[in-house]
């Protein structure tokens, strides 16, 4: 499990906790702060789960969507911070109403589960989603494509290895400050990545058409 994933999950699992401890301290002292409403158990059971799929699923998917884009997408400018503080809020506000409404305690660890199930079935549908979309040709190779990416690379001599893995075309460079990234993109490439001196660009299935076609220039 991916440390961001831990974290939001871990926010969830203590808040939660921490109102249902509440909750037993206050009912073994007969303290009454509970929310006697004149309604009937269907409407406040309706009223709960409106306000539950309003305020906590939308807050959890919303975290799942942030890791995504940071951890799959590679949109490093994402910031984890929004979606946590989101998850605080709802999962404070969510407990608050448990606690007034005198939920249960199985629907505290019941709900949790519930999100933590939401959390990783969206972020796997995600991660599909991207893999599927990366998976379809981006970039047409042939002779001339070949060349206009060696030439922004930096030229032959500035390559150091080229490979590819799925939809990504993986190239290590001598310099990276020469290579021209948004024309990289404007032949094509959905996403182009930088890492050390270390490039990779998001070519689609025939990546490997790609590679084989820049060897041949290596050579």
């Amino acid at each position: 499990m991916k440390k961001a994933n831990f974290i939001n999950f871990l926010i969830i699992v203590i808040i939660f906790s921490l109102f249902y401890i509440v909750d037993i301290i206050l009912r073994q002292n007969n303290i009454d702060i509970y929310l006697n409403l004149d309604l009937g158990d269907g409407t406040k059971i309706t009223l709960l789960i409106a306000l539950y799929l309003l305020v906590m699923v939308s807050s959890v998917i919303y975290a799942s969507r942030a890791v995504y884009k940071l951890y799959i997408k590679h949109l490093r400018k994402t910031k984890l911070t929004n979606s946590r503080f989101a998850l605080v809020i709802s999962a404070l506000f969510i407990s608050y109403v448990f606690l007034l409404f005198e939920v249960e305690y199985y629907y505290y660890f019941g709900s949790i589960i519930v999100l933590y199930l939401l959390y990783f079935i969206s972020l796997y549908m995600y991660d599909v989603y991207f893999v599927r979309s990366q998976q379809e040709k981006k970039v047409v190779v042939n002779n001339e494509v070949a060349q206009n990416f060696l030439q922004l690379l930096g030229g032959k001599d500035n390559i150091i290895s080229v490979t590819y893995e799925h939809s990504r075309l993986k190239v290590e460079l001598k310099n990276i400050k020469i290579v021209q990234l948004d024309a990289i993109k404007s032949l094509g490439a959905s996403g182009v990545f930088i890492a050390g001196n270390k490039l990779q660009a998001v070519i689609g299935s025939n990546a490997g058409e790609l590679e084989n076609a820049l060897r041949a220039y290596l050579l």
